[in-house]
């Protein structure tokens, strides 16, 4: 398995120097990937229930978001070796055509690093700030696909679709990585699954699915990318964990130490830890469970 953690790019703490001293502290520890969210806005009434927890509420700690690939861009020049992901991009929010650039850009920037995860996205006051229809993400975002790896990977990329196109061009840097940056599909509903199955590299749900539930949807993740012609086993499977407990909480470190055991179990290849949400650490507090974190997925490594 590989771990990563979210940058610490949210919250009334985040600066430039808690960023980049994360990024350095993680690459340093033998973390494999650093990763940043994506919002737009806060709203004071919103319009849509957050679905990261039972009431629906938006953690106050995303009221202060930077975004998420310019932050990525940011700690690539002063490290090495680690991957640089986004958990995840909504895609309508963009042109494809940008984020194509952008994505290329940073990958060739830091030596093939970059994970595009994207994701269709929840929030109507988003979709309405981003002056886009809630009602057609799914389709936009299968065709936003499509037509990024289009960019990438054609020598005369060119694009007519229902949302997106732009004529035969020259497009260039390619991205360091071939046939492109993998694209990891975030999402735990049946219509996410079936676009990681279909058009992904990836599957990149949270951890609200807890290992069994994970076990039985990689099982409909299978059999859909079986019934779409593609090979199951060359889709990464990931997860995004939130709400991770205190380094102190002894008896909670060990239930994460025991899910870490099932998540490997149901196939789980890759998982990166956002130790700010629904609640901020100080950056001190951050750096401990970084250490800890690095114990518990050592021994889980190790069997």
């Amino acid at each position: 398995m590989e771990f990563g953690v979210a940058l610490p790019h949210i919250g009334p703490g985040s600066n430039a120097a808690a960023i980049m001293e994360v990024a350095e502290r993680a690459e340093a520890l033998g973390y494999d990937s650093l990763w940043a969210l994506d919002r737009l806005l806060w709203p004071v009434r919103p319009a849509s229930k957050y679905p990261g927890n039972p009431r629906g509420e938006l953690p106050t700690v995303m009221q202060t978001v930077y975004e998420p690939l310019t932050s990525l861009a940011f700690v690539a020049a002063r490290t090495k070796r680690i991957r640089l992901g986004t958990s995840v991009l909504v895609a309508a929010y963009r042109s494809p055509v940008l984020a194509a650039k952008i994505g290329a850009t940073l990958d060739a920037l830091s030596n093939g690093r970059l994970i595009l995860g994207l994701g269709a996205g929840w929030s109507a006051d988003e979709f309405a700030a981003a002056n886009q229809s809630i009602e057609e993400r799914d389709l936009r975002t299968d065709e936003f696909i499509v037509a990024v790896r289009e960019l990438w990977t054609a020598k005369e990329p060119s694009f007519s679709g229902r949302y997106y196109r732009f004529p035969p061009s020259i497009f260039l840097p390619r991205p360091v990585q071939q046939p492109h940056p993998p694209i990891w599909i975030g999402g735990n509903s049946k219509r996410a699954i079936r676009r990681a199955a279909e058009l992904g590299d990836g599957w990149h749900p949270t951890s609200r699915l807890a290992p069994a539930a994970f076990a039985g949807e990689v099982k409909y993740l299978r059999r859909a990318a079986e019934q779409a012609g593609r090979n199951p086993d060359r889709i990464t499977l990931s997860l995004r964990w939130n709400s991770l407990p205190e380094p102190a909480d002894k008896p909670q470190l060990e239930n994460v130490q025991r899910a870490l055991h099932g998540y490997r179990d149901a196939g789980v290849q890759h998982i990166c830890f956002d130790l700010n949400i629904p609640e901020p650490r100080p950056l001190a507090a951050m750096m401990e469970m970084m250490e800890r974190l690095k114990e518990i997925t050592a021994s889980v490594e190790q069997g």
